[in-house]
């Protein structure tokens, strides 16, 4: 964040620093609740809100696969390293049509599939929570049960 912040402050000289000390009366003053997005509001310098948005839109980016140290390079008195091990089938990106963080519809709800286990798989949502089957505590979902909604690289992106 440092480096972050000096490069900022280098390409806009114009540019202004706030901090939360600053930013949590700003907030309470235009009558926002606590959030990452009223924040951002409070930071701007408004001095008043018509009215608060209901919708949100929420980005978030996504690994495209695994990346242990272990998985890439040898172990120490190895020639070779183990790709023969079982952690390494973990690192499936795609099962028949289905590829990892396609955004489907499942059981009413949006997610994006997180990985696979098999023939069945994991969906979260844009929080980040599991979308399990109704009325069932395990977490993986048969792919009978998704409708596909688009393929996506590695960016999420969803309107709350």
């Amino acid at each position: 964040m440092n480096i972050f912040r000096r490069r900022v402050f280098d390409t806009y000289p114009d540019a202004h620093m706030t901090y939360g000390s600053m930013t949590t009366p700003r907030r309470k003053e235009l009558q926002l609740e606590k959030t990452h997005y009223n924040d951002a509001i409070a930071t701007t310098g408004i001095t008043n809100i018509k009215e608060n948005t209901a919708h949100v839109l929420y980005i978030k980016q996504f690994r495209k696969k695994i990346r242990s140290l272990h998985e890439a390079t040898a172990r120490k008195g190895r020639k070779e390293k183990n790709t023969q091990s079982k952690r390494n089938e973990k690192n499936t990106k795609s099962v028949s049509s289905w590829h990892l963080n396609d955004k489907v519809r499942v059981f009413g709800q949006v997610g994006w599939i997180s990985g696979f286990s098999g023939q069945t798989c994991y969906v979260k949502n844009i929080q980040g929570d599991y979308v399990t089957v109704p009325d069932k505590t395990y977490k993986q979902v048969s792919f009978n049960h998704l409708e596909l909604i688009c393929h996506n690289n590695n960016w999420q992106f969803s309107v709350l």
